[in-house]
């Protein structure tokens, strides 16, 4: 069946600083496929952090409307955000953010039980595989460089194929021939899973792979 997408009508946010209201994102109106590549690019102060922070809904927009298919995120209450976060939801984040004393098959095996997703561990095995780690599963973070670390961050968050994946800056700690392959990893997740992957990046080995392109300029 397919997923639905990611639409936003008009979605904005706003704050106060010293007295006077920041738009931090100007108004957009855009939708994000399923089954898409979509990568958000832009000089620094567009909104694109902002961007990823109001899909997820850890921050609430202050303007405009965003919804997932036909349903309304916007409306949601904390705990009704929190509850579609943890059945429908992937981050990967600028650092891997793993727990030290886990093992990269620790972080596997603590998704699949929080997801209640026993199958995520195999897919997280797998993957980790496919990003050339595989043989560091035992390993903490500690053992891993920062590249290594990344990339069981990444298998981390697909093996649990969410619907809706954001990622911001994913390969910023990668050389060029892994940010090639995450990139490849990314934009194979989106179709073969028909989610809605979304990456904010600067990197032109992920822009390049790219199935759609958003450029925000500053509000």
């Amino acid at each position: 069946m397919s997923q639905s997408p990611i639409r936003l009508e008009n979605l904005g946010h706003s704050m106060v600083e010293a007295g006077h209201v920041k738009a931090t994102l100007a108004p957009l109106t855009y939708q994000f496929e399923a089954g898409k590549f979509h990568v958000v690019t832009g000089p620094s102060g567009a909104g694109k952090t902002t961007l990823l922070s109001l899909l997820s809904l850890f921050v609430r927009a202050t303007s405009g409307d965003l919804f997932w298919g036909e349903e309304s995120l916007t409306e949601l209450s904390h705990h009704d955000a929190a509850a579609w976060r943890r059945r429908h939801l992937g981050l990967i984040f600028q650092t891997s953010r793993l727990v030290g004393m886990m093992t990269a098959e620790e972080h596997i095996a603590m998704v699949a039980r929080v997801r209640g997703q026993p199958e995520a561990r195999a897919e997280g095995l797998r993957l980790l595989d496919s990003l050339q780690i595989g043989d560091k599963k035992r390993h903490r973070p500690f053992a891993l460089s920062g590249g290594e670390k990344q990339r069981v961050a990444i298998a981390q968050a697909l093996c649990a194929r969410p619907s809706v994946l954001l990622a911001d800056e994913p390969t910023a700690s990668l050389d060029r021939t892994n940010a090639i392959a995450v990139a490849g990893t990314l934009r194979t997740y989106a179709s073969d899973m028909d989610s809605v992957v979304v990456c904010v990046t600067h990197d032109h080995s992920v822009i390049d792979r790219a199935d759609t392109v958003l450029h925000l300029q500053k509000a």
